[in-house]
Formats: structure tokens, sequence, C-alpha cells
């Protein structure tokens, strides 16, 4: 499958989307991978962890440089080895995605839209939060919470935040073009402004700072 989406955020700033319909071992013959990388890559028990995992590494090889490598911090937080460009990554089904960034930080994430979100809102959402979720757009609106939320965390850099009391999304209705929400923590406080694309059955949430 050939690139799905390609976003020109700013100058410096791209967003690529993968349509993942290949199988793991047709990804891995167009993917250079180290040593490190194909023992990650063997580590994975099922096909689908496999595919996320080629189809980010795809991406970057052959739409920023076929010489990049993304390693992660001892946080978890994904970076490119030896690089000025920074970038986020995001994986759900059936699809990969990157974003990357020369002068800026960037965050997102992608999902699935799916009933099940309904079942855990109050395992990430506060009260006041939970009261601002329209009834006619619950399901894409919860989601869209959930993808800032995962946004703030990336941001964050570590794993240790509390969803429902370290960050906060500003009330919006789900039809806004942006909307706002903040880490709150005694050692990091920061405000971002998110925006989103909505296609087929999927939303992605993304942010700059």
């Amino acid at each position: 499958m050939p690139l799905f989406k390609h976003l020109q955020i700013c100058e410096h700033c791209n967003l690529y989307v993968w349509k993942i319909d290949e199988k793991a071992d047709s990804l891995k013959n167009q993917v250079y991978l180290s040593d490190k990388e194909l023992e990650k890559l063997n580590s994975f028990g099922s096909e689908s962890r496999k595919k996320e995992y080629l189809a980010i590494r795809l991406l970057v090889q052959r739409y920023i440089s076929a010489n990049l490598r993304i390693e992660n911090n001892k946080h978890g937080k994904p970076f490119l080895v030896d690089s000025d460009l920074n970038i986020s990554i995001s994986h759900t089904k059936n699809f990969a995605a990157i974003f990357v960034c020369k002068e800026s930080i960037p965050a997102l994430d992608m999902e699935f839209l799916s009933d099940r979100v309904q079942r855990i809102a109050n395992r990430f959402l506060s009260e006041s939060e939970l009261e601002n979720i329209s009834d006619q757009n619950r399901t894409f609106h919860l989601y869209q919470h959930w993808c800032a939320k995962e946004c703030l965390i990336k941001f964050y850099g570590k794993k240790d935040v509390h969803l429902i009391n370290e960050l906060k999304i500003h009330p919006f209705s789900p039809h806004q073009n942006t909307f706002k929400g903040e880490v709150c923590r005694n050692d990091f406080s920061e405000s971002y402004t998110f925006r989103y694309i909505l296609f087929d059955e999927y939303l992605l949430v993304y942010s700059l700072k």
C-alpha cells in the first residue's frame, strides 16, 4: 500500500500515515533493520505488532532518510539516532503514523473509533471533563480527549503521570477546529493546542510545542 496521507503541518514539520495492508514479511523486505532492531522485531509474538513496528520504520526510511534509525530512551520515548529531527509515532488497527519536526517538539496519537472507550472513560477523565462530553457525539468526543491525553504524556516524556489529576483538557465542543490541554505537575507545567484529522473510523490528534 502506498502512503495513505501526508500533511505538511508547517515548514519543517511533516506528518505521514501508512495504511498497513501488507504482511510482515513484505514490509520487512522494504526496510533495513539493525541487529538490535531485528532482535526487537523477533521478540513480538503477534503479526500485527510486527507490522506496526516495521511500518513505522518504513515511513522513516522512505520519507525522511534511509539512514535514520529509531531508538527509545529509558522512559520509552522514541528518538531518531544522531539527528536534529524530533519524532512522535503512533499506530492502531491497520494504520501507522509518524510526525517529524526539525525545530518543534511534535506529539500525535491515532485511534480506531470503537465503543470500548465509553467503558473506560472514568479511568482517564475527571468528573468535570466527563460533564463536558457531548451526548450526540459521545464516542468521538471521548476519543478526542483520550488522544489529547496520550499526546500530553508524550510531551511530558515519562509514564509516571496521573491521567486524571495531572493531565487536563479544557472544555470544548467536538467540532471545534482546535482545543487545548495541559500537563499540571510540580516538575512540569505546560499548555498545548490540539488539532485533529478524522478519516474512515479513525481519529488522529496532534500538537506541536
